[in-house]
């Protein structure tokens, strides 16, 4: 089994296994918060070095490597952009990115809030769910404390990211 140190990892290219995929559809299924993340973005395009630069402050190399140890990641050295997972084909790269960001501005400025957000931005299927999750995300942000000052401009952000999705419009 391989696995991915942090001193070597930035070419190393992790990929959700058949399982992992499973596993991302399901709510509850023994995952910590961060593992979810990094198991959401191992798409077998991304490095490990993009991974850990999407996800500042997170042990992204420990992560995966249980990952791997329970079989929902593999690592490999070369691009598998062919090889997605079907629950994957109906989004985008840029909303996988997006929806990370996304999660990460929920936790910093919704408090207790922030956790059915994510779960809403979690459980995304297909991009009419996705333009769902977002407004709830971005209500929860113009309806709080931390986050009304700066919810204008994280949804600008958003809709930056979102500039090259299939869908082809602006948001």
């Amino acid at each position: 089994m391989q696995t991915v140190s942090s001193t070597a990892s930035s070419g190393f290219i992790p990929q959700k296994t058949a399982l992992g995929a499973e596993v991302i559809t399901q709510r509850d299924a023994g995952l910590t918060y961060a593992m979810r993340r990094v198991l959401l973005l191992a798409d077998g395009v991304r490095t490990v070095g993009e991974l850990v630069g999407m996800l500042p402050g997170q042990n992204v190399t420990a992560e995966l490597n249980e990952l791997v140890e329970r079989g929902l990641a593999e690592i490999n050295t070369t691009p598998q952009a062919a090889q997605k997972a079907p629950s994957d084909s109906n989004l985008s790269d840029e909303w996988m990115t997006a929806s990370s960001f996304m999660m990460a501005r929920a936790r910093e400025s919704l408090g207790v809030m922030a956790s059915s957000v994510i779960s809403d931005l979690e459980r995304v299927q297909d991009q009419q769910e996705a333009r769902q999750a977002m407004s709830r995300w971005y209500r929860a942000l113009r309806e709080s404390r931390n986050g009304r000052s700066q919810a204008d401009a994280l949804r600008v952000q958003v809709s930056q990211m979102l500039k090259g999705s299939s869908q082809g419009s602006s948001a």
